[in-house]
């Protein structure tokens, strides 16, 4: 069945229909420089934030917004642009973006997640990046004032070397052209116009994860200069420590180990298979020499995941004592999920021949 589509344009409220004609006139004539691009699926709940911290916007060009979800946005007080809505029932996250980016009117595109918040200077210096870049990003940092769950899931993210490994969810990323495919990440990504519609969009048959790595790996492959912009920033909800946090990194880890035998090339693999060894190696000693082994290399553990995650903790004191038990979760959570997504993917791949 073909999914159904339609637009919807919401105009500030107090506005009068003659304000109208004005106002598409200005579009027609001049037009938006950048159209922000959503996927949403929590229209009620964390779209609204999303969309007000886009009317806070300082020195930005002309912009609209675009939200692609299932259900109807509601009209943004005070909104100095233009919002309008994309009926799109399908809730694959790539599909909703390519639809949206269908629907932009301007040269350069920025994506934001729905439960992510924009700082005051983003969009401006996402447009600053684009005069550099094909394709740029920046942090997406935990909101200021997130409860203690949401703060120790950020703690995991933001620590370098033994975090999730993506530099955009740490404090301070290494400026520049971007290493990896995975160092920049789709909630907070600004992208030209004519570079994302020659890479054709994001490949819809990812489904959910996977989709801005791909994205970014084939622009790579293509020369396209993408960066990595510290001034570019949103401030991004975190899942809860440990339910909702485990979970959604279980699903990440287990999409990421089916891509590496379906999807050869997408992700680095000379760290996962470090990150497996190590693993390995500690399930192996455990079985092999017991305590002898366990106590010396949890307290090892402990003081190595205390001391790489000062530069967070100092700050939020209170993180100290959950630092050393909160990794050993996040990391056994990484390890089952690779496991089982590459016991999934050979298992597709023999079922396949």
């Amino acid at each position: 069945m073909q999914e159904s589509s339609r637009l919807r344009l919401f105009l500030p409220p107090g506005t009068f229909p003659t304000c109208v004609l004005r106002c598409d006139y200005n579009l027609s004539v001049a037009g938006p420089q950048i159209s922000v691009l959503i996927a949403s699926d929590r229209v009620a709940d964390s779209l609204p934030e999303c969309l007000a911290s886009l009317t806070a916007q300082l020195a930005a060009p002309p912009f609209e917004v675009i939200v692609a979800s299932s259900s109807e946005p509601a009209p943004v007080p005070k909104a100095s642009f233009a919002l309008r809505w994309v009926e799109a029932l399908d809730r694959n996250p790539a599909r909703r973006r390519n639809r949206a980016a269908g629907e932009a009117k301007a040269a350069l595109l920025a994506f934001l997640d729905d439960d992510a918040a924009a700082e005051p200077g983003w969009i401006a210096a996402g447009s600053s990046a684009l005069t550099r870049f094909g394709i740029a990003g920046g942090p997406d940092l935990g909101p200021s004032g997130a409860p203690y769950r949401e703060r120790v899931s950020d703690l995991l993210l933001a620590t370098p070397w033994i975090g999730s490994g993506v530099p955009a969810h740490e404090r301070k990323p290494r400026a520049g052209a971007v290493r990896s495919p995975h160092d920049v990440a789709l909630c907070n990504l600004f992208v030209r116009r004519d570079v994302f519609e020659s890479l054709g969009g994001f490949d819809e048959s990812f489904g959910y994860i996977g989709e801005d790595t791909d994205f970014v790996r084939r622009a790579l492959e293509r020369g396209v200069a993408v960066g990595l912009d510290p001034a570019v920033r949103v401030r991004h909800r975190r899942r809860r420590f440990p339910g909702a946090y485990l979970s959604q990194r279980f699903r990440y880890r287990v999409k990421t180990g089916r891509l590496l035998i379906e999807r050869p090339g997408l992700y680095a693999r000379g760290r996962i298979a470090a990150f497996l060894a190590c693993g390995f190696l500690a399930t192996g000693g455990a079985a092999l020499f017991g305590a002898r082994f366990v106590i010396p290399a949890a307290a090892a553990y402990a003081l190595i995941t205390w001391i790489l995650s000062f530069p967070i903790w100092r700050r939020d004191l209170l993180l100290f004592p959950a630092v050393p038990f909160a990794f050993a979760l996040h990391h056994a959570t990484y390890l089952a999920g690779l496991l089982v997504g590459l016991a999934r993917g050979l298992g597709s791949t023999v079922t396949a021949r």
